[in-house]
């Protein structure tokens, strides 16, 4: 009974990793990815490249100017504004202004910290397209937009944790397989000791990332079900129950305290400078300003203080408060899925294991195939296989030469700011289906893993040296410390991969290697 038990687990836990694996290394890939959002927009806005200023100038005349003239269309509903950090060096504001006729208009503008000069404005491109892939795949907004894709996103986390139950309860001898590897033995034993000992080591990182993202997932899946049951499918109600409401305006006109003033606050307990702040009903005297500060305290993704716009001082508001169990929940779990809670080093360890998490995920779909090509294994044809190693090779190759590819095409667009995003977008398929293709064509998988491997290697090398030419920013420049610290980061860390993509695909073998035993020595040796 215990053997048929342990056969039911294995295969549960293989038929899991080959139906659904590659969806899953697309997400885990995406997400190794994605942990870089903030370094990768500094690194492909120009504008981001201005070196923090230590005593920026006063901004309030400026903001004022500039929300005097949005006034003139409407009611400015909302207002965000953003200080210089080391990410954004800049001031920085949104506005969304309701008009006489309804209809409401956003408007963003951006400011240097010390001239004060209005800086050009750029669209969302590759490093938010690569960030929103990883959290919703971009799904089509025909087919349910973000909540459908977050919420498949969040399938890729059950699954994740489904196949981790299943293969600890299948492999029995942890405490062997955790020390070995035979890399002088067949090709499948390489693969499967390596698929073992990195499965095992990370195993409670792989985890605690399926556990946060299934869940994030369905908290999206959940959100619009909860407020079709009880709100009539008013997703703001919700929200606003959840999180609380923010004072209503009151209709009567008062000045606003000075912004130069939020800029110079603290955070009562761990001394940081504020990082934005939200206001609302900008121009009544019912105005709070809600200040959003690093967390250091607690796990979440900012800390909030309110403040009544008029005289500076605190008020409650719940809505920028969200001191509720559901929203404490929530804020803790999202630094925790991205590493937000730490440096560029805690980021760097995330990376790695998250590498090492996809390569797992690729591996168990190769051993399957392995079996079954050169083993006893399988009731298919030989063909069906092969067509089916080189659908593999080309999907996960494929993610990794279009995201390689994005930054080179990031440095060479020179469409529409309105149209980045698309193209970024269409550039990313037509790469990742390329690729495909590509390892359909070329016949041997060893080779075109390798040569596509070397191919994103050489992008990205390429890509940072056509981003320091074409902004007056060499690479050089960056890495010896006087240019701006997340772009320096960044080309580093392109540099390096690049030189990794190119040194390994060099060493991987052209093709499957033959059967090798490990020699036997003499007892004298």
């Amino acid at each position: 009974m215990n053997r048929a038990r342990h056969d039911r687990n294995y295969d549960l836990h293989s038929w899991t990793g080959v139906t659904l694996g590659l969806f899953v290394f697309v997400v885990c890939f995406s997400g190794c990815i994605a942990l870089f959002h903030h370094e990768m927009l500094a690194w492909e806005d120009p504008a981001k490249r201005i070196t923090l200023a230590q005593s920026p100038a006063p901004f309030d005349d400026t903001l004022t100017a500039w929300t005097d003239a949005l006034e003139t269309g409407g009611d400015i509903e909302i207002l965000n504004i953003g200080f210089p950090t080391v990410y954004e060096p800049y001031y920085q504001a949104f506005g969304r202004v309701r008009g006489a006729d309804g209809r409401d208009a956003d408007h963003v503008a951006r400011w240097h910290p010390a001239s004060l000069d209005r800086l050009p404005s750029r669209a969302d491109g590759m490093a938010q397209w690569l960030y929103d892939f990883h959290r919703d795949l971009m799904w089509p907004a025909a087919l349910g937009g973000r909540t459908v894709g977050r919420a498949l996103v969040g399938v890729a986390g059950v699954i994740l944790i489904l196949s981790i139950v299943t293969g600890v309860v299948a492999h029995t001898k942890i405490r062997e397989e955790l020390f070995s590897l035979r890399y002088l033995r067949s090709v499948r034993l390489k693969w499967q000791d390596t698929h073992k000992v990195l499965g095992l080591w990370g195993l409670p990182f792989y985890a605690m990332i399926a556990f946060s993202g299934a869940f994030l997932g369905i908290v999206a899946l959940l959100a619009p079900i909860i407020a079709v049951l009880a709100f009539k499918g008013d997703q703001e109600a919700l929200i606003d129950a959840v999180v609380g409401e923010p004072p209503a305006a009151v209709g009567i006109a008062a000045p606003m305290l000075s912004v130069d003033d939020i800029a110079a606050m603290r955070h009562p307990e761990s001394g940081h400078a504020p990082l934005y702040m939200v206001a609302h009903h900008w121009g009544d005297r019912a105005a709070t300003f809600d200040v959003y500060f690093s967390p250091d305290t607690e796990l979440k993704t900012v800390e909030a203080v309110s403040v009544s716009g008029v005289s500076g001082a605190p008020v409650r508001n719940p809505a920028a408060a969200a001191d509720t169990p559901a929203n404490r929940v929530v804020g803790a779990v999202t630094p925790l899925h991205y590493g937000t809670y730490g440096g560029i080093a805690l980021k760097a360890l995330y990376f790695l294991l998250g590498i090492a998490l996809a390569v797992i995920t690729v591996m168990g779909i190769m051993m399957w195939i392995e079996r079954r090509l050169h083993g006893k294994e399988g009731k298919r044809g030989r063909r069906f296989y092969r067509r089916l190693s080189r659908l593999v090779v080309g999907v996960c190759m494929g993610v990794v030469a279009a995201s390689a590819g994005l930054f080179v095409h990031n440095v060479l667009y020179a469409g529409a700011e309105a149209s980045r995003m698309a193209w970024t977008g269409w550039t990313y398929f037509a790469i990742w289906f390329a690729a495909i293709g590509y390892a359909f064509l070329r016949g041997n998988e060893y080779r075109a893993a390798t040569e596509l491997l070397a191919a994103s290697g050489a992008a990205l090398i390429v890509a940072v040296m056509l981003n320091g030419a074409m902004t007056d920013h060499p690479v050089w420049a960056g890495l010896g410390g006087a240019d701006h610290a997340p772009t320096a980061w960044t080309d580093g860390c392109l540099l390096a991969l690049g030189a990794i993509g190119l040194g390994l695909s060099a060493a991987l073998p052209k093709r499957r290697p033959e059967a090798r035993h490990r020699t036997r020595l003499a007892p004298s040796s």
